[in-house]
């Protein structure tokens, strides 16, 4: 997908908008699931300027338990995304009894601390879903930690390929992750070398403060 420069100019002013989905699929819809889900990839990033990310994971644990991140330029350009015939197929799917009992989609949008960039659909990754309810009381805290881990993990190390964030824009103070490791056994490598930075390091010091008012939910997937 080719950014035009109008295209380019349209995009002052506005950060990414993002949607982290999770769902588990029934075993016996996992067919019909794949092939729908990657016809809409494509389509989503071939037919919708706005459409910057499409990416598509399988829990490592939880076989039929699927992860997906979608970034646009803006709101709109999520709501013109869900005006798409290919939207409206994803729909039908959703409503035709796909997921397992308490598997339902569970849908977080965030509006991302990063600059507008396009990233493409087909790279072997480790991935990461995250998410952090934070106390109101160490909120800047958090954000200044998490900053310097974004900035170390994208500017330090080589195989980050992704480190995205923001604010659910359902509630406030629960923050959304969505990162993405490369290297050997399926991008781990990437992942275990993050754990070995002092960033990383920083991270954990604050996590250990208790910080949270619900456990953290950190999800492992690789890319499909």
């Amino acid at each position: 997908m080719f950014m035009s420069s109008s295209t380019t100019s349209s995009t002052n002013n506005k950060k990414p908008y993002a949607v982290n989905l999770k769902f588990s699929v029934k075993p016996s819809r996992r067919e019909d699931f794949l092939s729908l889900i990657k016809d809409n990839q494509r389509k989503t990033l071939e037919l919708e300027p706005a459409s910057l990310q499409y990416t598509v994971g399988e829990d490592l644990s939880k076989p039929n338990t699927f992860y997906i991140h979608e970034q646009f330029i803006g709101e709109e350009g999520f709501d013109a995304h869900r005006a798409m015939d290919h939207a409206g197929d994803w729909a039908a799917f959703k409503s035709s009894d796909p997921f397992e009992e308490g598997g339902e989609p569970v849908l977080d949008f965030y509006y991302g601390d990063h600059e507008i960039e396009e990233v493409p659909a087909s790279r072997e990754a480790f991935g990461l879903h995250v998410e952090l309810c934070i106390k109101p009381d160490v909120r800047e805290e958090f954000l200044e930690c998490i900053r310097n881990n974004q900035k170390g993990s994208i500017e330090t190390e080589p195989l980050c390929l992704q480190y995205v964030y923001g604010e659910s824009t359902s509630e406030e103070n629960k923050f959304v992750f969505h990162e993405e490791y490369t290297g050997k056994d399926g991008g781990k490598e990437g992942f275990e070398a993050h754990k070995l930075t002092k960033h990383f390091a920083a991270w954990e010091e604050f996590a250990a403060k208790d910080p949270f008012t619900k456990p953290p939910v950190v999800d492992f997937f690789r890319t499909i």
